[in-house]
């Protein structure tokens, strides 16, 4: 086992995550990850088949259970394979059988690529998209659904113009479904929840690992699923970019890779990412401070009609 350090904040380990994590007893908020496909990436990692992938992820199953909180919450992001022509149901046996050893399936999200792969099958179109299961320690595990309101968009500005009469109050559905809506409760309001559907482009580079997600997708579930300082771990961290999306959000940080190359380009690439994400920071609070000052010393007319600084 080496470990590498950004910060205290964030370490780097390089070696199994079922023996890391041994000694992390409900330390964790979240752990979130997107482990290596069944029989993909021959190059790079350790090929597992379809046929055994659920039995070699439930192996974690009782470190990641032990390692998090109670109120601790598991997020997958994983992909079917196609074997022969069809889709092989090796990610569908994987969370049937984490469900029987006692995680709670929370909800299913789909990651939307707004840019996907091009390609051409005879049977099939390009992949768009990937599953994110949440998966949980309990029915009720910490959740802060304001942390990840998006805005509302500018359709209000012309249905809310004009309100009829069923606007105004609630409006069942005229089948009897039991659904219904109020459509002034828009009124005013500036930002909404998102759907369960995430949509996010892939990453342009490969940031010297063949399989990474965009920073944006462990952030939206770092946001929702975990408080300020709480601590993160990424099993299969690859190039390090939930570490990336953690610290940018001032949250902790364990990442663990069996591959020491990946450890290292995973410090590397934090150092440089981390940093620029510093500095913007820097330099929208500087800008922000100028605008401030400027606002409390701009120049007012006094009482005998000259110029006279605005008092703070």
């Amino acid at each position: 086992m080496n470990i590498l350090k950004f910060n205290e904040d964030c370490e780097i380990i390089s070696g199994d995550a079922r023996e890391i994590l041994k000694t992390f007893d409900e330390k964790a908020e979240l752990i979130v990850t997107s482990p290596p496909y069944a029989d993909a990436r021959k190059n790079h990692y350790d090929s597992i088949h379809p046929d055994k992938f659920a039995d070699w992820l439930l192996s974690f199953s009782d470190v990641f259970w032990n390692a998090l909180e109670n109120d601790g919450s598991f997020v997958l992001n994983i992909k079917d394979k196609v074997v022969g022509g069809t889709r092989h149901r090796y990610v569908w046996h994987t969370i049937e059988a984490l469900t029987k050893k006692g995680w709670h399936c929370v909800d299913d999200y789909i990651w939307h690529k707004t840019n996907p792969m091009p390609g051409r099958w005879p049977t099939r179109f390009r992949d768009g998209w990937e599953y994110c299961f949440h998966l949980s320690k309990s029915s009720k595990p910490y959740f802060n659904q304001d942390n990840v309101r998006k805005p509302i968009g500018d359709w209000v500005n012309t249905r809310l113009r004009k309100l009829g009469e069923n606007d105004l109050k609630r409006h069942n559905s005229e089948n009897n479904s039991g659904f219904g809506r109020n459509i002034s409760k828009w009124i005013g309001k500036t930002t909404v929840l998102p759907s369960n559907v995430i949509s996010i482009p892939l990453v342009g580079k490969n940031k010297g690992h063949p399989a990474v997600y965009p920073v944006d997708l462990p952030l939206f579930f770092i946001r929702l699923l975990t408080r300020k300082n709480g601590l993160v771990i990424d099993p299969f961290a690859g190039s390090g970019t939930t570490g990336i999306a953690a610290l940018s959000v001032g949250r902790r940080c364990v990442l663990i890779d069996n591959n020491k190359e990946y450890c290292t380009l995973a410090l590397k690439r934090i150092r440089e990412e981390v940093r620029s994400i510093d500095e913007e920071i820097e330099q929208l609070m500087l800008l922000e401070k100028q605008a401030k000052y400027k606002r409390i010393t701009k120049p007012v007319s006094g009482t005998n009609g000259k110029p006279r600084r605005r008092s703070a």
